[in-house]
C-alpha cells in the first residue's frame, strides 16, 4: 500500500515537471512525511474512540482492576505504539525498495519504542502500588521500591538509547559508567540512602502510612502520608507538610505512637502541686467531715481502726499528734484519688498500670503525680476525660483543707499592695482622729498638747464632761459645714 501511494506521488511530481533523478528522493520522503501525519491523526482518533467507547465500557466492568489501568494512563501509553508502528514498517519498506539513508530515523524509530515500553511498565508499576495500597492497609507501602525498581528501569533504557542513537557496544557504554562511578554515587548519594532505608523501613515496619511520629529535629509531629524513594512526608496537626529524608528515619530518633493506638489506652501523666503549708494531720471537726464522702468512707473507718488500735498496742501518748500514727489531710485526699479514679468508667485499672505517687518536693509545692492509662485513644476523647478529671480534682481539694500552689500573678501583687495602702490610710486616719482628740482634750484641761505622751495617745482615758460637750460641738460645727 505504501508502495502504491509511493507511485501515485512519482506520477504527481512527473505532471509538475520535477526532475527525473530526484522524483525518486521526493516521492520516499514525502510518502514518510504523510504517512507521520495519518500517524499522529491515527493516535488522536485512537484516543478519541477510546474515550468515548472503552471509558464506557470500563464502567460498567465489574472488575475495578481495569479502572486503575485506566487512571493510571496505561492505555494512553498503549495507543503510541499504533502510530509507531505504521511509521517503522514505513520506514522499514522505504529502505528495502530505495535503499535510502534512513538508518538514523529508524534509529529514532527505536529510540522511541524503547521510551514508550518504559512508561508502559512505569505506568503498570503505579497501577501496582494503587491496588496494593488499597487491598492491604495495614499502612505499608511499597512505593519506595517500585520507585527503586523504576529508576533501574530508567538507567537500563538510557544505556540502550546510547547504543541505538550512537551505534556503540553495551560494554563500552556500561565501561563509561563505571569510570564515572564516583561521580554518580556523589550525585544521587541521597537516592541510593533512600532507597536502603526504605528496605529497612519496609522489613523492620519501623514507620508504616497513617502512623503518628514525632521527630523534633525536623519539626515534624504529625501522621505520614507518603513514604518515597527520597523523601517521607509528615502532615502536622496543624496541617502543614513537613517532608524528611527518608534515610532519616533510620539513622536518627523517631517517636511513633502506632503501638498506643493499636492498644486503644492512653496514658495520663500529670500533677496537681500541693502547697506544703497546707498539709497538717487531721483533727476530729475534719475528720468528721470528710467521713461524710462516700467514695472514702470505708477507707476511713479501717484507717481509723488500724491505727487506734495500733496506738493502743503501743501506750502512745495522743496528747501530742507527733505521737504514734495519725492521717494526714494529704494522705487521705491521695486515697480519695485512688478510690475515684478506680470508679471512673474510662479509666483502664485492670490492665495498664495505675499509679497516683508523690513525688519530689519541689519551689513549687508537692507534686500529686496521677500516673493512669484511659480505655481509648482517640484523641479528642482522651482529652476530654482527662480535663474532666483535673477539673474534679481541683474543686475537690478544698475539702481536705489543702491549697493548690500557684504563682503569684501581677494582679495578687497589684492587690497585696492596694491593701497595704489601705490599712496604711486607715492607720493614718486613725492617728488623725486620735490627734484631734488630743487637742481637744489639751484645750479643756487647758494643758500643753506636746507633754502628752504616745501611750496618752494610744490608751482611751475617761473623757470629762466638758470635754464631751466640747468634742459634741465640734462634730455639730463639722456636720453644718
Amino acid at each position: 500500500m505504501i508502495l502504491k501511494f509511493e507511485e501515485l506521488l512519482k506520477r504527481w511530481f512527473t505532471n509538475l515537471h520535477f526532475k527525473e533523478q530526484h522524483i525518486d528522493n521526493y516521492a520516499a520522503w514525502a510518502t514518510l512525511l504523510i504517512v507521520i501525519i495519518v500517524a499522529i491523526l491515527i493516535y488522536f482518533l485512537t484516543l478519541f474512540i477510546f474515550r468515548k467507547l472503552g471509558v464506557k465500557l470500563i464502567k460498567r466492568s465489574k472488575n475495578k482492576f481495569d479502572d486503575e489501568l485506566y487512571s493510571g494512563k496505561f492505555f494512553n501509553q498503549l495507543s503510541y505504539l499504533i502510530p509507531l508502528g505504521i511509521i517503522d514498517n514505513c520506514v522499514n519498506v522505504l529502505i528495502e525498495s530505495h535503499n535510502l539513508q534512513l538508518d538514523f530515523i529508524n534509529r529514532i524509530v527505536d529510540v522511541f519504542y524503547v521510551i514508550i515500553f518504559l512508561g508502559i511498565i512505569s505506568s503498570l508499576l503505579n497501577v501496582w502500588n494503587i491496588v496494593y495500597s488499597k487491598k492491604f492497609k495495614e499502612g505499608r507501602s511499597i512505593k519506595s521500591l517500585l520507585q527503586a525498581t523504576k529508576m533501574i528501569l530508567t538507567i537500563i533504557s538510557v544505556i540502550i538509547i546510547i547504543t541505538i542513537l550512537f551505534n556503540l557496544k553495551t560494554g563500552t557504554v556500561v565501561g563509561w559508567l563505571g569510570g564515572a562511578s564516583a561521580v554518580l554515587m556523589l550525585v544521587f548519594k541521597d537516592t541510593i540512602l533512600g532507597f536502603v532505608g526504605s528496605i529497612q523501613l519496609a522489613n523492620n515496619r519501623m514507620v508504616l502510612l497513617g502512623d503518628w511520629i514525632e521527630m523534633p529535629q525536623y519539626g515534624a509531629d504529625g501522621n505520614v502520608i507518603d513514604i518515597s524513594l527520597v523523601t517521607v512526608k509528615v502532615r502536622n496537626w496543624d496541617n502543614t507538610v513537613t517532608t524528611i529524608p527518608t534515610y532519616a528515619l533510620i539513622t536518627n530518633s523517631v517517636k511513633n505512637w502506632r503501638a498506643m493506638s493499636e492498644s486503644g489506652r492512653r496514658r495520663i501523666k500529670r500533677s496537681v502541686y500541693i502547697d506544703m503549708t497546707s498539709v497538717k494531720f487531721v483533727d476530729k471537726d475534719l475528720l468528721k467531715r470528710l467521713n461524710k464522702i462516700q467514695n472514702i468512707k470505708n477507707y476511713l473507718d479501717s484507717k481509723d481502726k488500724e491505727i487506734v488500735d495500733y496506738n493502743k498496742k503501743n501506750q502512745i501518748d495522743e496528747s501530742i499528734s507527733l505521737n504514734g500514727r495519725h492521717q494526714t489531710n494529704l494522705g487521705i485526699f491521695r486515697a480519695y484519688i485512688v478510690h475515684y479514679l478506680e470508679n471512673h468508667p474510662m479509666i483502664d485499672h485492670t490492665t495498664s498500670t495505675f499509679l497516683i505517687r508523690q513525688l519530689q518536693p519541689t519551689d513549687m509545692g508537692i507534686p500529686i503525680e496521677i500516673y493512669v492509662f484511659t480505655s481509648t485513644a482517640q484523641w479528642v476523647a482522651y482529652e476530654n476525660i482527662q480535663s474532666d478529671i483535673f477539673d474534679h480534682i481541683l474543686a475537690s481539694i478544698e475539702y481536705f483543707d489543702l491549697h493548690v500552689y500557684q504563682r503569684p500573678s501581677w494582679n495578687d501583687y497589684r492587690t497585696k499592695e492596694l491593701f497595704s495602702m489601705k490599712m496604711s490610710q486607715e492607720k493614718a486616719d486613725k492617728e488623725k482622729e486620735a490627734n484631734k482628740k488630743n487637742v481637744v482634750k489639751a484645750q479643756v484641761l487647758d494643758i500643753d498638747d506636746s507633754s502628752l505622751s504616745d501611750t496618752e495617745h494610744e490608751v482611751e482615758s475617761p473623757i470629762p464632761a466638758q470635754f464631751e460637750d466640747a468634742e459634741e460641738q465640734m462634730n455639730k460645727e463639722n456636720d453644718g459645714n
